[in-house]
C-alpha cells in the first residue's frame, strides 16, 4: 500500500497516538506510545533523547509503527508501518515538530477543550517538562516508511 493512499492519509489525520515498536541491543522488543505527525512523506514522533524509544532507535533503526482510530470503535483496522528511523535534534526539526504538534494536539477543537478542562494541571506539567529537559534535549524520531498495510 502507498503512503499517499487516501485511507492511509485519513489514518494519519484521525489517529492521535502512534505506538512505535523498537528493539534493544539484546533483541528485546519495546512498544512506546507517542504523539506523531505526518511530515513530507515521513512520520515524526516527538520525544526526548533520553527515552527508551530514542535510545533503541539509535542502536537499531528498524521500527514498526501501529496506528488505530481511538474514537471510532466500529473500525477495528490497525495501520502497520514498517520503516527505518533516525533521531533528529536539529533546531529546524524541533521547531517544525512543535508547530505541527500544537496544531494537531492543542489548537484543534478537541485540544482546546482538553487544555481548558486541565488548566489546573499546568504547574505540574511545567515541572514534568523541566525534569525531562534536565535529562536531555527533545528530539524527533523520523521514520521513513518502507512497507504499509492494514491488519
Amino acid at each position: 500500500m502507498n503512503i499517499d493512499h487516501p485511507e492511509v492519509q485519513m489514518f494519519f489525520r484521525q489517529a492521535m497516538v502512534a505506538r512505535i515498536s523498537t528493539v534493544s541491543c539484546s533483541g528485546r522488543p519495546s512498544i512506546t506510545p507517542l504523539y506523531f505527525n505526518y511530515v513530507n512523506g515521513k512520520i515524526w514522533l516527538g520525544t526526548s533523547t533520553w527515552t527508551l524509544a530514542a535510545r533503541e532507535v539509535s542502536n537499531d533503526s528498524h521500527v514498526c509503527i501501529l496506528l488505530q482510530y481511538e474514537k471510532q470503535k466500529s473500525d477495528p483496522r490497525i495501520l502497520r508501518i514498517m520503516g527505518t528511523a533516525t533521531i533528529r535534534t536539529d533546531d529546524a526539526a524541533l521547531r517544525l515538530r512543535d508547530r505541527k504538534m500544537a496544531l494537531k494536539y492543542v489548537l484543534s477543537p478537541g485540544g482546546l477543550l482538553n487544555h481548558a478542562l486541565h488548566l489546573h494541571l499546568f504547574t505540574l506539567v511545567r515541572k514534568y517538562r523541566a525534569q525531562s529537559d534536565e535529562k536531555g534535549p527533545g528530539c524527533v524520531i523520523e521514520v521513513t516508511p518502507q512497507h504499509i498495510e492494514f491488519i
